[in-house]
């Protein structure tokens, strides 16, 4: 993993907001560009997306690695469920598929497989159809950058 204790917070949500854009830009350049981008992302950065439900639906690697599990323990389960406030999470989820809650960087503290906790900074993109509905969340992390 590469370290991000010398990116201000800042810095680091900058580099997950170009990430995001490169996988949009791909995405729209066919499925086999958007998978290269999806499962190889800048160094250090995870992926994931949930569908209308909250449920995970596509994790990368790096994030697999963040957190210690294996894809088939995180494909079909709420995200939620790997958040360490799982209420909060929830309805913070739930209010931006509804389009009530901003999309902004965030730090939050997942449960990595092992038991021990890890501060993620978080930055989310609805992913909407054809009519401009949100179908899911696309969600890009990285360690979150320590403060002074």
């Amino acid at each position: 993993m590469t370290s991000t204790s010398y990116l201000t917070e800042e810095a680091a949500a900058a580099r997950l907001a170009e990430y995001l854009v490169e996988l949009e830009r791909a995405e729209g350049e066919g499925p086999d560009r958007f998978r290269a981008a999806f499962e190889h992302p800048p160094a250090g950065m995870g992926v994931h997306e949930v569908n209308a439900q909250a449920v995970v639906t596509r994790v990368n690697a790096e994030s697999l690695k963040l957190l210690g599990y294996r894809q088939e323990e995180m494909i079909g389960r709420p995200v939620w469920e790997f958040a360490v406030m799982q209420g909060v999470s929830q309805r913070a989820i739930e209010k931006k598929l509804s389009g009530e809650k901003e999309l902004k960087p965030f730090v939050r503290t997942f449960h990595r497989k092992d038991g021990t906790g890890v501060a993620l900074l978080v930055l989310d993109r609805l992913v909407r159809d054809g009519s401009g509905k949100a179908r899911g969340i696309r969600t890009a992390v990285m360690l979150a950058p320590r403060t002074a």
